[in-house]
């Protein structure tokens, strides 16, 4: 299936299709439901749904809930189940697709540092397309750019209608020369790129040019010291790192340990925060005991006065680690420096 990043979908139409995409497609693929775009401080636009597909690009899909479509003198509706009748004029995706497509683009380019081809379809999950009479749909409405319930059958017929619509795009701007030289400054979105976009689509970083791989942190902590390791996070964060945080980095419906345990083999660093709670935490425990089967540069950050337990004055012998009893720069400073540094 394919792989989730942020929330499951609750709207009725965009159940319809997470249900397909994780059923049905591949897990080399990935698909954001809701997510959030923004370009500028307080700017921020949330498309329907985003697919990351390797070597094909980012699908942008308007998802509609009606589930007819009517024309009656001179005018085109959308039909919706409790019987609601809307004016396309009204709500046309078509407009919204061509500024949300902008935006991603733009977003993908600045946060991430990539520049791959990105399409937008008007997305119908409760309509048979095929048994409805062309004569009521719109003139303008292109066939190459929807997605009905007729595509949602398969993987194979859905993946073909992303390809149809990239061959078609390419084909409608090959004779125009200015068009031909966009496409060269576009990259491939090759799996690695895909994968870097799962792992930190979410995550505050704003970087100009962004490594495929870029440097990340683990961060353990006791969930009563959850601020704390927010404002810690977001330090870091501003500073071109990755961390990566339960329960945010967590996808909603799974067992977090599996991912913590994943999430602590992929970092560079694990960052500990030790405290009073902390330190009495099986659960930080067992995190840092991971950490120390697989070698991992540790760097444990004392976030208040306690004491030493016993188990972490014996274990920690060995680490040098800071005290940061409040947010202390030349602190995350150094983490940053440990993180980066080669093995």
């Amino acid at each position: 299936m394919a792989r989730l990043i942020g929330e499951t979908p609750f709207n009725h139409s965009e159940m319809i299709l997470y249900d397909f995409v994780m059923r049905e497609l591949p897990d080399y693929i990935c698909a954001s439901f809701s997510p959030n775009i923004s370009l500028r401080e307080g700017e921020v636009k949330e498309c329907d749904m985003l697919l990351f597909v390797p070597h094909m690009g980012v699908y942008i899909l308007e998802i509609c809930g009606a589930s007819a479509f009517e024309y009656s003198e001179g005018e085109y509706y959308y039909i919706y189940k409790n019987g609601r009748r809307v004016n396309m004029r009204e709500r046309r995706g078509g407009l919204r697709l061509r500024g949300v497509r902008y935006q991603v683009k733009e977003y993908l380019k600045r946060k991430f540092n990539i520049t791959p081809l990105v399409y937008e379809f008007a997305c119908f999950p409760d309509i048979m397309i095929n048994n409805i009479d062309s004569s009521i749909l719109p003139p303008d409405f292109d066939p190459a750019h929807i997605i009905t319930a007729d595509d949602l059958k398969s993987s194979l017929r859905f993946l073909y209608k992303l390809m149809s619509c990239s061959i078609y795009t390419q084909e409608m701007t090959a004779s125009h020369k200015n068009a031909q030289e966009r496409e060269k400054l576009f990259t491939d979105l090759t799996d690695k790129k895909v994968n870097t976009l799962f792992r930190f689509w979410n995550t505050g970083c704003m970087l100009t040019e962004r490594p495929e791989n870029p440097p990340l942190i683990f961060l353990s902590y006791n969930q009563l010291n959850s601020e704390r390791a927010e404002e810690i996070k977001e330090l870091l964060e501003a500073r071109d790192v990755f961390v990566w945080r339960a329960p945010e980095d967590v996808p909603a419906g799974t067992y977090y340990m599996d991912h913590e345990m994943q999430a602590i083999e992929a970092c560079d660093l694990f960052l500990i925060l030790l405290s009073y709670s902390s330190q009495e935490s099986k659960e930080v425990r067992i995190e840092f005991e991971k950490a120390v089967e697989l070698n991992k540069k540790i760097f444990p950050l004392w976030i208040d006065d306690c004491v030493p337990n016993e188990y972490y004055s014996k274990h920690l012998e060995k680490y040098q680690w800071r005290k940061m009893p409040v947010n202390d720069i030349n602190v995350i400073e150094e983490i940053i420096r440990t993180v980066k540094m080669h093995p």
